[in-house]
């Protein structure tokens, strides 16, 4: 997904490590009969765009830092991937089950959305309202809770046990807000046009523009230079009902963690609300994953709550579908985290005859 934070020109290769080099065995896996004092788990879904050895990093990090805490690890690989993958990028499902014994559901769905928003019409055909984002796990999965996660990220602290700690009443924690996106963000629009100091994702409830505000947000950050997208097209269709949330405030789909129990029942297809990996339409430029089922939470009441795993972990951006160079070199990145922190996965691949599961 495009995003116009910055990609660190280090790469993942710079990671704190924080550990030495873990082994993974199967009796980290969940099993039956948990006593009740054993820690909550929760199920993972994890939408995958190519990047194999990414992938294989961002599940086997989070195992060894939160793995008392992770059930069932939904893999949901989109139909189309990398002309530069030297590696298949089911290996690391094969790893889970054949070697560490790990629950895991694996799915491809039959159509590529890609970026686009879905087709209301045709979200009564389950073939393709399970090609939406993270959808298998969200209409499948018998947690009590969901974490969704990029393939792009190297866990180094128990983020999701943190999360599970904080989570309260919230219905979604995570990174709250694509702030670098939104003149809410930017102090001199905000000031020139509202008079206050700047939204953040610590308060984000109480920045509440009215509709006009909001478009005055809008333009006069035009008017400044700063870089918005052109949510003003579908203002009056979506915003000027319900101008908060605003169009660029979300979870972060990267690494969040929603109350299943409490949502699933409101989105499709149980409920009218479009689900948490669903893009939504906006003229030119749709509404980014999450937003619209975001706002449709708040619509009901309900509330998130922002957390900061800078502590826990790290998520790169920008090598999905770019230049080769870029890719690969994400690519090679995460393949020496993986040789000096998971050496048994990485003997273990090159033991495998990588053929898909």
């Amino acid at each position: 997904m495009p995003t116009g934070e910055p990609t660190p020109a280090s790469g993942p290769d710079k990671e704190p490590d924080p550990l030495a080099p873990a082994t993974l065995t199967a009796d980290a896996a969940p099993a039956g009969g948990l006593a009740k004092s054993a820690p909550e788990r929760v199920d993972v879904a994890v939408n995958i765009f190519a990047k194999p050895h990414q992938t294989a990093l961002s599940v086997l990090s989070l195992l060894r830092e939160s793995g008392p805490h992770v059930g069932t690890v939904w893999l949901q690989y989109e139909p189309m991937g990398s002309r530069y993958d030297r590696v298949s990028p089911y290996v690391v499902a094969r790893y889970l089950k054949e070697v560490l014994h790990w629950p895991c559901r694996v799915s491809q769905p039959e159509h590529w959305l890609a970026l686009e928003a879905p087709d209301m019409a045709r979200l009564d055909d389950a073939a393709y309202r399970l090609s939406i984002r993270y959808q298998d796990a969200f209409e499948h999965s018998e947690s009590r809770k969901l974490l969704l996660m990029h393939n792009d990220v190297y866990v180094f602290g128990d983020a999701l046990g943190e999360m599970l700690a904080a989570m309260g009443d919230a219905f979604a924690i995570g990174q709250l807000g694509q702030c670098w996106r939104c003149p809410a963000h930017a102090a001199q629009v905000v000031q020139d046009v509202m008079g206050q100091a700047p939204c953040t994702p610590e308060r984000y409830e109480d920045f509440r523009p009215d509709a006009a505000a909001l478009r005055g947000l809008y333009a006069h950050a035009r008017e400044l230079g700063v870089a918005v997208r052109p949510y003003e097209e579908c203002f009056t269709e979506f915003f000027d009902r319900q101008p908060w949330p605003l169009p660029e405030c979300r979870v972060n789909e990267w690494f969040c963690l929603l109350d299943l129990e409490r949502t699933r029942p409101h989105c499709m297809p149980f409920g009218p609300a479009l689900p948490p990996g669903a893009f939504g339409a906006c003229g030119r430029y749709n509404l980014d994953t999450s937003v619209p089922w975001f706002r449709a939470m708040h619509a009901l009441g309900f509330r998130a709550r922002h957390f900061d795993y800078k502590r826990y972990l790290r998520h790169w951006v920008g090598t999905g579908k770019m230049s080769a160079s870029r890719y690969t070199m994400a690519e090679d990145n995460a393949r020496k985290l993986l040789a000096k922190h998971f050496p048994d996965y990485m003997a273990w691949l090159r033991g495998s005859d990588q053929k898909p599961i």
